[in-house]
């Protein structure tokens, strides 16, 4: 005879382990590698929630199918594991997807911020980097850096960036943010100028300007290009630094 109330013990004590095993690897991805609003703005997350939706889902039914009081230990033990590793492979191996896609970079480059992810750096250009800090790509959330293309490159970075290779994806041209602040000044536009020229960019401007509590005309505003399209970032006019991202093209 089944003994069903042993069999939802044993689900809910299953789920339970999956869904703490989901939650840590959801507070590393939504809180280190994406934070708010690199999810929305880049996605990337889609196939891990698939991946922990499939998981919670069933794991916990292939328990309720497995389980059996008449099983010895043994026999239990070697369902559980199997199931179990093809759990943690499953998850694994969605957070594996979601790490190639995390920001890593959001850098200044020109008139623009460009969000670089994992994927968009080859090894080879990782290598190459001039300053040692750019080696290896940062694995606490996304830094703010910018791009300095010396005289003697400028030919290179030009046939490169025709063949898809930008200079946002090349660590070797990049350095501190701190050394374009003068130039993000002199790119960042008056919030104004959007306003006038784009009439719906004004209530998510003015939103995003009460939620920092920043005078207007300490902000400006510069396109943040990603691969899905571009975003707005107001930009501190004092050090050059996006303080907010304004789910709004530019161009559009």
């Amino acid at each position: 005879m089944i003994n069903w109330r042993e069999k939802f013990i044993a689900t809910g004590v299953h789920f339970a382990v999956t869904l703490l095993l989901a939650g840590i690897a959801a507070a590393l991805i939504f809180l280190v590698w994406f934070p708010s609003p690199f999810q929305t703005m880049i996605g990337g997350t889609e196939l891990f929630m698939l991946v922990v939706g499939c998981d919670l889902a069933l794991g916990p039914l292939m328990s309720l199918v497995i389980y059996n009081s008449r099983k010895s230990r043994r026999e239990l033990v070697i369902d559980y594991s199997i199931v179990g590793v093809l759990q943690i492979a499953a998850l694994v191996y969605g957070v594996f997807i979601v790490a190639g896609t995390r920001p890593t970079y959001i850098v200044f480059n020109t008139d623009r911020y460009e969000v670089v992810t994992a994927r968009d750096i080859d090894e080879q250009e990782l290598a190459a980097a001039r300053d040692p800090r750019y080696r290896r790509l940062p694995w606490t959330g996304p830094r703010l850096i910018a791009v300095d293309v010396p005289a003697a490159d400028q030919q290179d970075a030009m046939f490169q960036s025709l063949s898809g290779n930008e200079e946002h994806q090349r660590p070797r041209f990049y350095v501190p943010l701190e050394r374009k602040v003068d130039a993000i000044r002199a790119k960042a536009k008056p919030l104004k100028a959007l306003e006038d020229r784009k009439p719906a960019s004004k209530p998510l401007l003015d939103a995003a300007v009460a939620d920092l509590g920043l005078p207007a005309d300490q902000l400006g505003w510069l396109p943040v290009r990603h691969r899905k399209g571009f975003w707005t970032a107001l930009i501190n006019k004092d050090n050059g630094e996006p303080v907010a991202w304004v789910d709004f093209d530019p161009y559009d």
